[in-house]
């Protein structure tokens, strides 16, 4: 018998592979129950986890975890080896490196055989989907599940960060992750961006600095990572309800043959610091800083750029739309509808779903409106092809079939005023001035809520904010601070 196999196939015997000192200690107990090639001993730790052994007489944790030790070193055609393949408690082994190009996007990310998941343990007999490999699957789940551009571009990213923290952090295809190491998926993101270097190594295999970089870099450079810092509870349960999703999808059709997430609770726990109050947190701006706002937009010069922001405030605060219904807005949603005894100017809007609800378009936001398209060299709403972008990047010509804002273009526009009102509220409050900082397209859609529950019924709101729930409009119905204070002063004490 060889004392040492520098690289051995799936198919390989343990009798001929093994160390002699190891093999007289484990072949009996592992050929009881029939494990007796290289690949029958990797899927039954794969399989059952670090705990594998126990179901072994004879075998002990040190055995145990000898033998990983030997997977990692010489079956590495078979597949790779990860934490989660030691015993609890063991000291953790010294695992081979990651390359450096590995956390890449999808477009350049090329999975060997073991990591595609064409052929391994969790695929089901009947593919429905005739999806070839856990790419392909994914692919053909966004094409069923996703025909909205956002929602696509949502669940293709959080599905390409789960498949790269299964490929380059457990070292497995994505339909062989088994539930043992599906339950490591909210421990891994609730720590990425938030723990020192020296607590991460020693709980997983890839640096956090692989996973995390700046924003707004291109896919295909060098420097892209999956994320920008560290997830917020309403990110990460976002992230999980979409994967969930996903395997809830593949296991249905029959790809996958179980969903590993079924016996994972889907709760996600609050971190410290980030407890009801930060959930219930109030995400909108009062008068006194809309106004700080207002003032501040007064302030700067009148051309493309100022008048483009008139716009925005417009249709996020004005009429309380989503900032993809701003991005999708068109010249053509601008209409003229009778309303009881007189003709109204409304603006029809395409929300999620592709349902549409009318709201009345105020004097000034058609002024705005119109005021910008002539700075792009455009006519007057009604004068343009329907298809005409409401907001449209800036220097590119200025024909109307002028490319639209982009998302990242109109949170880079928003972040920049912000901060330039900000730094104009810091003297006088430098509170209003940290809110201001922390506002973005959403916070219009928020302060249009809380500013029209004041004089509108729930119901109305509802209608106008596009909520098919009006449990989900009530959320913008928490009291604010003066509110509570002047009610517990009415009060008094005990």
């Amino acid at each position: 018998m060889s004392s040492s196999v520098l690289c051995v196939t799936p198919e390989t015997a343990l009798s001929e592979a093994l160390p002699d000192c190891l093999a007289g200690r484990v072949l009996a107990p592992l050929a009881e129950m029939d494990i007796r090639s290289v690949e029958d001993l990797y899927d039954c730790i794969a399989g059952v986890g670090g705990n594998w052994y126990r179901q072994f007489a004879g075998i002990t944790r040190e055995d145990a975890s000898a033998l990983v030790d030997w997977l990692a070193e010489n079956a590495r055609e078979v597949g790779e080896v990860t934490e989660v393949f030691y015993p609890s408690g063991c000291r953790r082994a010294a695992l081979p490196a990651a390359t450096e190009s590995v956390v890449t996007a999808l477009e350049t990310l090329h999975l060997s055989e073991t990591l595609s998941g064409r052929s391994r343990s969790n695929r089901g007999a009947s593919n429905e989907i005739d999806a070839d490999d856990d790419l392909d699957a994914v692919r053909v789940w966004l094409d069923a599940r996703a025909a909205n551009p956002n929602t696509r571009a949502q669940y293709q990213k959080e599905m390409e960060r789960f498949v790269l923290w299964c490929t380059v952090e457990l070292g497995r295809a994505m339909s062989d992750v088994t539930a043992r190491e599906a339950a490591l998926y909210p421990k891994w993101l609730e720590m990425l961006g938030r723990t020192a270097p020296k607590v991460w190594e020693q709980n997983w295999r890839v640096a956090q600095d692989r996973w995390i970089g700046p924003k707004n870099v291109e896919r295909l450079s060098p420097l892209w990572r999956p994320f920008n810092g560290p997830l917020a509870h309403a990110s990460r349960k976002s992230a999980l309800t979409i994967v969930r999703l996903a395997f809830g999808f593949l296991t249905r059709t029959g790809y996958l043959r179980f969903n590993p997430f079924d016996q994972i609770s889907s709760k996600v726990r609050f971190l410290p610091g980030e407890g009801a109050p930060k959930a219930f947190a109030d995400r909108s701006l009062t008068p006194d800083q809309w106004q700080a706002v207002l003032d501040y937009l007064n302030t700067l010069e009148v051309n493309a750029s100022s008048l483009r922001l008139r716009v925005i405030f417009a249709l996020g605060k004005g009429l309380g739309m989503r900032a993809s219904e701003m991005l999708n807005a068109r010249t053509g949603w601008i209409v003229e509808r009778r309303i009881g005894d007189e003709n109204m100017r409304m603006i029809e809007i395409v929300g999620k779903g592709d349902k549409i609800r009318r709201l009345p378009l105020s004097d000034e936001a058609y002024a705005d409106i119109n005021a910008y398209l002539a700075a792009r060299g455009l006519d007057i709403a009604e004068l343009n092809p329907a298809d005409t972008p409401l907001l449209a990047n800036l220097g590119i010509g200025r024909k109307s079939t002028h490319p639209g804002m982009s998302r990242s273009g109109l949170h880079r526009a928003l972040l920049t005023f912000f901060e330039g009102a900000a730094a104009r509220a810091q003297e006088t409050s430098p509170a209003d001035a940290a809110k201001l900082r922390a506002s973005s397209a959403h916070w219009l859609r928020h302060t249009f809520a809380t500013s029209a529950l004041k004089v509108m019924d729930i119901n109305v709101v509802q209608n106008a904010l596009g909520h098919a729930s009006i449990g989900t409009t009530s959320r913008y119905l928490t009291p604010e601070e003066s509110q509570i204070a002047a009610g517990l002063k009415r009060l008094g004490g005990f």
